[in-house]
């Protein structure tokens, strides 16, 4: 997976929560593996679609995890069981408000990413 999808990504998810805590964002956690079909198919076309790109720079921060190399801390708290799995964290909260598993075409995540902005408030949206 190529971070080069947008400057917003953070690999580590305490720096991606901290960014978010401060720029009154939602944190994006993106779980994939390499070889999957339906994640080359979200980085390919879904994430890079202006509409999508656009929403994702403004409101959220997102953090790409890699299933196969997952911090077990991470593991336990998040616990993805397939990919791409998508989980939207409210860090002013400190507790998820959103999880989505599979393949989403363009319009379906725009509509997953406006839900958690509705859901977290965020003024960004």
């Amino acid at each position: 997976m190529s971070l080069a999808l947008s400057s917003r990504w953070y690999p580590d998810f305490n720096e991606g929560v901290r960014v978010a805590k401060k720029e009154g964002k939602l944190v994006l956690l993106y779980f994939y593996e390499e070889g999957c079909n339906f994640c080359k198919y979200m980085e390919d076309v879904v994430f890079v679609d202006p509409k999508v790109s656009e929403l994702m720079e403004r409101a959220f921060v997102v953090v790409p995890i890699d299933v196969e190399d997952i911090p077990s801390e991470l593991d336990r708290r998040f616990r993805a069981f397939g990919t791409p799995t998508f989980m939207v964290y409210d860090p002013k909260k400190d507790k998820l408000i959103m999880q989505v598993f599979g393949l989403q075409e363009t319009d379906e995540f725009l509509e997953v990413l406006n839900s958690a902005c509705r859901k977290g408030k965020v003024k960004g949206c």
